[in-house]
């Protein structure tokens, strides 16, 4: 079982729902610790989903927890939406030290953390690991964000693009996927990618996009999609989730259009921050490059794992 200090595992109901979502608007917390998204999740990925909280009749902190169960009672605990979602971890108003996790002889956690601006809620030591994404700060008005956050190169791709006439069309509906899918089921494809449905992102977009919180951006070219991006969030920061393009289209800019765009839509929609979801400078340098060059305002967040003896054990007997 998970422990961490007292803390207790519960799956939220009534009033712990509403507590939920005011730590998340209070502390600046993401769409990845909410409730609605978790439960989509854990629904396309058949885990369960518990919170680990400090104090179940009155939450001041607490984590999603997705519970993925394996033969022989294996049993990981990811303290973060699992799939395509980087990261999640505790929000709220406590101090945590996730180097403290206990788990069972046969199980293991794996936990990422949120890369807040300022990260009040981890006590950072030597047996952590960090990953990085960028940042747009949305309070600068947008003349200031176009000639000082964003790089001369990608402005330079943003003006190429309007003088090529990419056109990009923004949906809050499902008419957007149609469009947007083949080019995303393609680089799934490519990469491998088999637990990622249409229904899956879809559902996404039902459940927030009415609500102005998930959108679509889709870049045309002569009237044909080549290219688009998955925004998902709340009022603290809007992720670039999702984004994929036809490999057989030059670069003409539209890819930095679309960012730019985002950019725009986001702050217009009131939202603090556009988080443009992880970076990887040695695996995905050229992604690296192209996210640094719209913001170098680089956040870290705490990554920490731990596998117990009998579960690397069970594993490498489930995979024989």
């Amino acid at each position: 079982m998970l422990k961490y200090k007292d803390f207790s595992l519960i799956k939220p109901h009534g009033d712990q729902c509403l507590r939920i979502s005011d730590i998340i608007n209070e502390y600046n917390g993401s769409i990845f610790h909410e409730l609605e998204l978790n439960n989509i999740v854990q629904e396309n990925f058949n885990s369960e989903l518990y919170y680990l909280v400090d104090k179940p009749d009155k939450i001041n902190c607490f984590t999603p927890v997705h519970i993925i169960k394996d033969k022989y009672g294996v049993k990981r605990y990811n303290c973060n939406p699992i799939g395509d979602i980087p990261y999640a971890g505790f929000t709220g108003n406590c101090l945590i030290d996730i180097t403290k996790f206990s788990v069972g002889p046969f199980e293991s956690i794996k936990y990422a953390g949120f890369p807040y601006m300022n990260d009040v809620i981890h006590k950072i030591n030597d047996n952590l690991s960090f990953g990085e994404t960028t940042m747009v700060d949305l309070s600068l008005d947008e003349d200031e964000i176009f000639n000082n956050v964003i790089h001369s190169k990608r402005r330079n791709m943003i003006r190429k693009a309007i003088k090529s006439e990419i056109s990009i069309e923004r949906f809050y509906t499902e008419d957007g996927f149609k469009d947007f899918w083949p080019i995303l089921e393609e680089l799934h494809k490519k990469l491998g990618y088999s637990n990622y449905s249409y229904d899956y992102y879809n559902n996404i977009l039902k459940n927030y996009g009415t609500k102005k919180r998930a959108y679509l951006l889709i870049a045309y070219k002569e009237e044909r999609p080549i290219s688009g991006v998955f925004i998902i969030g709340n009022k603290n920061y809007m992720h670039y989730y999702k984004g994929a393009g036809l490999f057989d289209i030059k670069n003409e800019g539209q890819g930095e259009l679309l960012q730019w765009e985002a950019i725009k839509t986001s702050k217009s929609l009131g939202v603090k921050y556009y988080d443009l979801c992880n970076l990887d400078k040695d695996k995905l340098p050229s992604i690296y490059r192209f996210k640094t060059g719209i913001s170098n305002n680089i956040c870290r967040y705490p990554k920490f794992t731990m596998n117990k003896l009998g579960y690397k054990i069970m594993k490498r007997l489930n995979n024989a």
